[in-house]
């Protein structure tokens, strides 16, 4: 009976424990378990700043295209003229008119007046004139209305033997007939008349007359 009642108490013993074991916590956990929640609480509030530094942004500046300049190159066309200086120390002034000038030509009729210039020529270049006549004995012509008469070169536009009446020259006043041409000779080309002298040296002497008066007294033979 004795031994009943020890083993009895025994397991009461025993279950006091046990009991005592799951209810009591320890002080070892605790103050663990407490370290480890403020360990964590810690880790959860606290806020931790990062700086992050400023990037700087490197472009790269592509290299600039130069400019390619073209040089446009003009061509300089000089322009020599083949007509010759006829007369002495005077300028060639070419008054050939380009195609979008009017040519302005007088009236080539009886009584007509009008203003141009002159030049001189010389007998010796050549022994008969455009329209036939022999110039190597005279510079004159004999002409059956007005008598002897210079011998002028003109423009297609004035027909051979026409007789011009000439003033305010530098060869005086006088009466021609046209009897030649010139290839700079005539209206829209350099001089309008060209006179014709014994020698090319005394036409050259004799210059241009620029500002010659021409008065048509007949038209024609």
């Amino acid at each position: 009976m004795k031994r009943t009642i020890y083993i009895i108490n025994a397991i009461l013993f025993m279950g006091c424990c046990l009991l005592v074991s799951t209810t009591t916590p320890d002080v070892k956990d605790i103050d663990v378990n407490n370290k480890i929640t403020f360990v964590n609480s810690d880790a959860i509030t606290k806020e931790e700043v990062i700086e992050i530094a400023p990037v700087e942004t490197i472009v790269e500046e592509e290299p600039e295209e130069e400019e390619v300049v073209e040089e446009v190159k003009e061509e300089v066309r000089e322009v020599v003229s083949n007509d010759e200086v006829v007369g002495k120390d005077e300028p060639v002034v070419n008054n050939t008119p380009t195609s979008d000038e009017e040519v302005y030509i007088p009236p080539i009729t009886v009584g007509s007046i009008f203003t141009g210039s002159m030049s001189g020529y010389g007998s010796d270049i050549g022994t008969t004139t455009a329209s036939g006549h022999n110039i190597e004995k005279s510079i004159y012509y004999d002409d059956s209305t007005y008598g002897q008469v210079r011998i002028l070169a003109s423009g297609k536009q004035i027909p051979f033997g026409s007789i011009i009446k000439v003033s305010n020259s530098n060869a005086g006043s006088f009466t021609g007939i046209v009897l030649d041409r010139g290839r700079n000779i005539g209206f829209g080309n350099i001089y309008d008349f060209d006179l014709l002298f014994e020698t090319s040296k005394e036409a050259k002497n004799y210059g241009v007359s620029h500002n010659a008066t021409f008065e048509i007294l007949r038209v024609g033979y």
